[in-house]
């Protein structure tokens, strides 16, 4: 590609519109599915095994969907998504787009998939900016066109616990060739009063000297070159706050995360310290 033809290059003006109307979209399909699942209670267990189980068993794709789809109780709270890809000569994008359903609370989908629409757009915009930049350097730099390696970006989300009283999941974002480029935010929402749950919240007014204390207590069992690798400086208590990330797993465990580079050098990865506390 030469430089004129890189200049003429646009983010795509509807990649705004294929999130939001992802995140529409799915909304609508899962309110649907959303009454048929309260039909489906009233049906005798036998229907429901020929029904369900059977296909589980004999058709692959059917099963695959259904195991992306995690329900809870009577009333499906769902998470699912719609996926997005997008490439040219100088990036790819594969974006897995969450969305949040819970049938009788309309306006936390509605704030939720909000904010969760607001972050993807605004991080595959930055993600593609950063790309073009790396483009216009590596051509600046005397670098061949034809051996440009496009650069990777990717949208993804993980379910961290879903019951009836609480949920927790996280969007990450990440660029290939760029380490320093990922990114990730935390959900964890209280069901029953839709509000975004802190440390504070979790663990009481003393939840900073109890996180402080579970983190030492397991940098204390870390190998010795693992623990080479902690910043001198680093003071856990600054760093602990009402709004430090963290997310609830299926044991109803509160685990802290700590990314590349915030306590420790890059070799440590991102790191996860699970928080000890009494039965919750």
């Amino acid at each position: 590609m030469n430089q004129s033809k890189y200049d003429k290059l646009e983010i795509p003006k509807e990649l705004s519109c294929v999130v939001n109307d992802a995140i529409e979209t799915g909304l609508k399909e899962e309110k649907e599915k959303i009454k048929v699942y309260k039909r489906v209670i009233g049906i005798a267990a036998v229907v429901l095994l020929l029904a369900f189980v059977i296909p589980l068993n004999i058709v692959p794709s059917y099963a695959k969907a259904v195991s992306q789809i995690p329900i809870i109780g009577e009333f499906a709270k769902i998470f699912t998504f719609k996926e997005y890809h997008f490439e040219d000569e100088i990036r790819y994008i594969d974006a897995r787009i969450p969305k949040f359903a819970y049938d009788g609370k309309s306006e936390l989908e509605k704030r939720v998939n909000q904010e969760i629409s607001k972050i993807i757009n605004e991080e595959l915009k930055n993600a593609e900016n950063n790309a073009k930049e790396y483009y216009e350097a590596f051509i600046a730099t005397g670098g061949d066109p034809k051996e440009y390696i496009p650069r990777g970006i990717h949208v993804d989300y993980e379910i961290k616990c879903i019951t009836e009283k609480q949920v927790s999941f996280v969007i990450s974002k990440s660029e290939t060739l760029a380490s320093a480029y990922f990114v990730q935010y935390f959900y964890n929402i209280d069901m029953e009063t839709g509000r975004y749950m802190t440390l504070k919240d979790l663990l009481g007014n003393d939840y900073k000297e109890i996180a402080v204390q579970s983190i030492e207590n397991a940098i204390t069992g870390w190998s010795e070159e693992k623990k080479m690798l902690l910043f001198e400086d680093v003071n856990l208590e600054d760093l602990i706050d009402e709004n430090t990330n963290f997310y609830i797993d299926e044991q109803n465990n509160i685990v802290i995360v700590f990314g590349k580079y915030e306590i420790a050098a890059g070799a440590a990865g991102i790191l996860e310290f699970p928080i000890e506390v009494k039965e919750r």
